[in-house]
């Protein structure tokens, strides 16, 4: 079963995630790792990664060699 995550959870469940690979992750990396863990954010991927990076809790930025948007964290 999946289990929603809402709010500050979430949040920080992403944060792990980007923590954990030690590397900028791809939307569909990060997509990938929340389903492999039975995990839903609360808004699709991309909207909730926008949301976090534009309150300054990870970065983000448009990769043409990745051909979309990667992902980390600020250690």
């Amino acid at each position: 079963m999946v289990k929603d995550l809402k709010g500050e959870k979430a949040e920080k469940f992403i944060i792990d995630i980007l923590r954990s690979a030690g590397k900028p992750l791809t939307t569909r990396e990060i997509q990938q790792e929340t389903e492999k863990r039975l995990v839903r954010c609360p808004d699709s991927t991309i909207v909730f990664l926008t949301k976090l990076r534009n309150k300054g809790s990870i970065r983000g930025e448009l990769s043409a060699s990745k051909r979309g948007w990667i992902w980390w964290v600020e250690s």
